[in-house]
């Protein structure tokens, strides 16, 4: 088997090799969690702190509410229990029940208005709880694919590598030691396939003689971008 053979299977292996790990690191970088999930996420954890809040909110109103009538109801009863004489006191007592009186309204009202918003970050909360579980799902499914994807990489790479160390050995260390380099310059090709008379690395046409000792199996170089000829 010629030297130009080999490399050339040392190419394919090594191009392939590298397309494969390059998918990998998508692969992996594809397994973080995606913007979408994080920020439905984002949007029941903020319904959840907003609606913690408000019946924070609620239950003291709730609390101050239940002060009032209490306080209330005992001025209401010293103002007819007959024992207070003191005609101030008793104008103070009627002050008082009365500003209670407006304050049971106001709070009444607050607490009202608490609990539709309430209601309403409930909505949004049980929505944001649906989307979350629906991204969730479709995240998961994927995940289970690229999970899936990237053994079978991890394993072709394997192979991959295997084939090389037993290949690499075959080809003559002044050749293979030019593969490498031309790899480096060359972007990881340095055996390009000719077909038809033309480079398939850089598409300029050689030369009949060039060709036909590529065929040879000749260690050729093309003019155009220096990479070593193979038939194809």
């Amino acid at each position: 088997m010629s030297q130009g053979h080999l490399l050339y299977q040392l190419q394919q292996i090594d191009s392939e090799f590298q397309d494969k790990r390059q998918r990998l690191a998508e692969v992996l970088r594809s397994q973080k969690e995606t913007e979408e999930l994080l920020a439905a996420r984002e949007r029941v954890e903020t319904a959840v702190s907003e609606l913690h809040t408000l019946q924070g909110q609620r239950q003291n109103l709730v609390l101050e509410l239940d002060g009032i009538n209490n306080k209330a109801k005992s001025s209401e009863q010293r103002l007819y229990s007959g024992n207070v004489k003191n005609p101030k006191e008793l104008s103070d007592l009627q002050h008082e029940i009365a500003a209670l009186g407006r304050r049971r309204s106001i709070l009444e009202d607050e607490i009202l208005e608490a609990m539709i918003m309430i209601e309403d970050v409930e909505a949004e909360k049980a929505e944001a709880d649906e989307q979350l579980a629906d991204i969730t799902a479709h995240w998961e499914k994927a995940q289970a694919h690229l999970k899936k994807e990237q053994n079978e990489l991890a394993l072709r790479l394997h192979v991959l590598n295997e084939q090389r160390k037993q290949l690499a050995p075959r080809i003559a260390v002044p050749q293979l030691a030019e593969y490498e380099q031309l790899r480096q310059k060359k972007h990881g090709l340095a055996v390009a396939g000719l077909k038809l008379n033309m480079c398939l690395g850089c598409r300029v046409t050689v030369s009949a003689y060039k060709a036909k000792e590529v065929q040879e199996g000749k260690l050729v170089y093309c003019g155009g971008c220096g990479r070593i000829l193979y038939p194809v």
